[in-house]
């Protein structure tokens, strides 16, 4: 059994995005022949909603380097606005953040101290093959790779984002003479998406260094949970039918690089056509100018409901309830394939997919045939595509019945082998001198 020590400051357990991605691995990795032990912040520090995992104890190394003032921001954080806890924790925080800027202490300097510390003390009781880091943040690699050197052991980069500015069609990597030479050093590199690879090849980032671009995948041996539609067919109306009642959920954080406008300008539009009962349930942050224009307008109101995030678990419940699962990919991220696509695939749910022109997920959806994928910036893109989905909502519920094997290629098992390979791989193409 090989096993590889992976540096992030987005642990599993951590409840975010990235955490959720490798949670969804560690349990299927030893059957791949590799075992991952990750090293990040604990997340009882660093995490606003932390939630453990299958083989924590086991997989998980925790440093308890936070910084006080993300302590209490965290603390703040999971209090409700204006509640005396919440201005407490917010007025220690802006107290700690004064006195670490007087001392001189940098809480991102300090975290990723914590994470050397921790990988090299772990190290010390386990034996690794390997040491990764995971970025974002750039840095991690870097001391990823310093832990690596330090251990004689060879050292892999994980690209969960690209390090770098980007612009829909355009990527202006940040620091790139930095970023080729922790490249050059490595056995091997993983991206999260094949446009971040191919963007990372054309800038000549890569060199020779072996690369794999490994998908998110979702959980096995789970059956989605039944659940009530969240909202009643309206009488004598046929599902597929124009004037059918049509429910969406959209699960995580709405910030203004997501622009909600047009999609609230396509609920407008439905409304003013008499297109029958909408409901749309977003379920996280959503960002300060697309609430208020939803409180102001009576239509909006009617149709969009701002709820605080959910669990995982009640999160699948609600995805099963819904018609349609709603993804929104910013403007600028052509390369971004958000984890909740990957994350609700075992349900035969379809899926509304607004995001830039050239996305890869365009082209999964349509392979898939899970769902509709529109232009974000388009108001009547968007109101196309819920149309869609009113008339051919079920073909996409039947076809997920009848094609088992192209879904099951996203489960974490699947997944999880694929690591393995390319890790093998990386390992076999540049042994250790």
């Amino acid at each position: 059994m090989a096993r590889a020590l992976i540096l992030s400051l987005q642990p599993p357990g951590g409840g975010g995005v990235q955490a959720r991605r490798y949670a969804k691995l560690l349990p299927h990795l030893p059957g791949a022949g590799w075992e991952f032990h990750v090293v990040g912040p604990d997340p009882r520090l660093d995490a606003v909603t932390p939630e453990p995992i299958d083989g924590q104890d086991r997989f998980c190394h925790y440093s308890r380097q936070v910084s006080r003032s993300h302590r209490c921001a965290i603390r703040k954080n999971r209090r409700r606005a204006g509640t005396p806890l919440h201005l407490w924790f917010g007025l220690r925080q802006l107290i700690h953040q004064r006195l670490e800027r007087l001392g001189g202490h940098d809480p991102q300097t300090h975290a990723l101290e914590g994470l050397r510390t921790t990988a090299l003390e772990t190290a010390s009781a386990i034996r690794f093959d390997l040491v990764a880091g995971i970025c974002p943040d750039f840095r991690v690699l870097e001391v990823a790779r310093a832990v690596a050197d330090e251990l004689g052991k060879p050292f892999v980069a994980i690209y969960d984002d690209p390090y770098g500015h980007r612009e829909k069609d355009l990527f202006h990597p940040a620091q790139p003479e930095r970023q080729r030479a922790v490249l050059a050093a490595a056995a091997g590199a993983v991206f999260a998406s094949p446009l971040t690879l191919t963007r990372y090849r054309e800038q000549g980032l890569l060199g020779s260094t072996p690369a794999r671009f490994l998908p998110d995948c979702f959980e096995v041996g789970e059956t989605p949970p039944s659940a009530a539609r969240t909202g009643p067919p309206a009488p004598g109306v046929p599902i597929g039918a124009a004037g059918a009642p049509l429910t969406l959920f959209h699960p995580g954080n709405l910030g203004p690089w997501r622009p909600i406008e047009p999609l609230l300008e396509a609920v407008r539009r439905w409304h003013g056509e008499g297109r029958g009962d909408l409901r749309i349930f977003l379920y996280g942050y959503l960002y300060e100018a697309a609430k208020t224009a939803i409180r102001c307008d009576p239509t909006l109101r009617t149709s969009i409901r701002v709820h605080a995030a959910v669990s995982n678990s009640h999160s699948h419940q609600l995805a099963e309830a819904a018609d349609a699962v709603l993804v929104l990919i910013g403007p600028r991220h052509t390369d971004n394939l958000p984890s909740k696509f990957f994350e609700y695939l075992p349900h035969a749910t379809p899926v509304l997919v607004a995001g830039p022109a050239g996305n890869p997920l365009e082209a999964i959806l349509d392979a898939l045939h899970k769902g509709v994928y529109c232009d974000i910036e388009s108001s009547g893109a968007i109101f196309d595509a819920l149309v869609a989905l009113q008339r051919h909502g079920g073909s996409y519920r039947d076809h997920q019945r009848h094609n088992p094997d192209a879904i099951g290629a996203y489960a974490a098992n699947r997944v999880a082998r694929n690591w393995g390979a390319a890790f093998d791989g990386f390992l076999a193409a540049r042994p250790l001198p």
